[in-house]
């Protein structure tokens, strides 16, 4: 070959490899390009699947007049009471005092876990209207006429040793009790201050209310938290701190209206007596602590409504059993309380025939100083058990 000729060559296959460098590079450009189009893409579709992810997983509810957590909770398929400290806590800064909800807010509502379970659910049978003379032997007493549940499936928490840790005896066996603690939720009753800090008289009532309930299992009776409490237990300290998480059977938040409370409670007796309606013996016990001037010490008394033969019954033998106690262990005191007819609202519209204890006077240091030592709420709890046995042992 020719010098020419191979320089010839040499040109051409420069402009080739030339041409093919420039390719080359365009379209290391190109893939270049597509590759960050690729990335930029996925990662758009990851940040939207993460919001979509965040938008299903973070549910949120607007407060409606009438709302309350327990409400909120209930309409939204929680099981309320389960749920009520997890809402206050992620929607504390929307929270108003004793738990109240903001008209117009939005409330977010806790991640929700599987916690209800098939054995919990029983279902009622269909029965008519039921209209009685609530335990009345009055022939001019007006019957009361309650509507029953059609094919309702009401939650029922297993009741066996709910509170108790064991059972002691057989002597409550096949009775059923409807323990009511007054006040609760919204409504703390009557109050009074220790050392600077105020008690109120719900949780002093629940307190002996619960270990009412636990006297009664460990005598193998069955027994209904109407008022109930998600976190307090029995506590032995004197200074019961206040809350407002109460709710009413099975996980109702308590109303603040007063008279919409009171027969709230009272109805939820009522579908808990249709649910039992093949046990002979129920009866409703409802404790309050009393609220009166400080200068005024009372012992514990009781009431019963008016034509309630076997309500009347159950009140003399709390009494009687209180007579006796005091004669035992403060002969030389005496024992001041009294039964006496009284129609209030709960025990005039329960069924069962029920009793209605007043413990003291929350405002009189004396009786204040009694209701704060745990020793003497157990014995006010052990008594009342007390009498419970010597009443069904007499309606056998």
């Amino acid at each position: 070959m020719s010098f020419l000729g191979f320089r010839l060559f040499n040109i051409h296959a420069l402009k080739s490899l030339c041409a093919t460098c420039w390719l080359g590079r365009a379209l290391s450009v190109i893939l270049q390009t597509m590759k960050m189009r690729l990335i930029l893409l996925f990662s758009c579709i990851c940040i939207a699947s993460a919001l979509s992810a965040q938008s299903d997983s973070v549910r949120t509810v607007v407060a409606k007049q009438g709302d309350g957590i327990y409400k909120i909770l209930r309409e939204n398929g929680y099981e309320a009471k389960d749920y009520y400290h997890k809402f206050l806590k992620i929607n504390k800064d929307k929270i108003q005092l004793e738990d109240q909800l903001i008209l117009g807010e939005t409330y977010i509502l806790p991640e929700k876990h599987d916690t209800i379970k098939p054995e919990h659910i029983v279902v009622i049978d269909t029965v008519p209207a039921l209209c009685v003379k609530p335990d009345s032997t009055v022939s001019d007493s007006v019957p009361i006429c309650i509507p029953a549940p059609s094919q309702e499936k009401m939650p029922q928490t297993k009741m066996d040793l709910r509170i108790a840790d064991t059972i002691k005896g057989t002597a409550l066996k096949g009775a059923i009790f409807y323990l009511i603690a007054g006040h609760g939720g919204p409504d703390p009753g009557a109050t009074s201050y220790v050392d600077g800090v105020m008690i109120s008289e719900d949780e002093y009532a629940y307190d002996i209310t619960l270990r009412l309930a636990r006297c009664i299992e460990e005598q193998s009776g069955k027994v209904y938290m109407i008022i109930d409490d998600p976190d307090d237990g029995i506590r032995s300290g004197k200074i019961l701190k206040i809350d407002y998480d109460e709710y009413y059977y099975p996980d109702f938040g308590i109303s603040r209206d007063k008279t919409q409370r009171l027969v709230e409670r009272a109805d939820a007796v009522n579908k808990l007596y249709y649910a039992n309606k093949s046990t002979k013996y129920q009866r409703v016990v409802e404790i309050h602590i009393d609220s009166r001037s400080s200068s005024q010490r009372v012992d514990a008394f009781f009431y019963y409504c008016h034509g309630s033969t076997k309500g009347k019954a159950l009140a003399e033998r709390m009494y009687n059993v209180f007579r006796q106690k005091y004669a035992k262990f403060q002969p030389n005191r005496g024992y001041f309380g009294s039964v006496e007819e009284r129609n209030l609202l709960v025990i005039k519209r329960v069924i069962p025939p029920a009793a209605f204890m007043e413990a003291g006077n929350i405002n009189n240091e004396r009786d204040r100083k009694r209701l704060l030592d745990a020793n003497n709420r157990q014995a006010l709890a052990n008594w009342l058990c007390e009498a419970l046995k010597k009443d069904y042992e007499a309606n056998k």
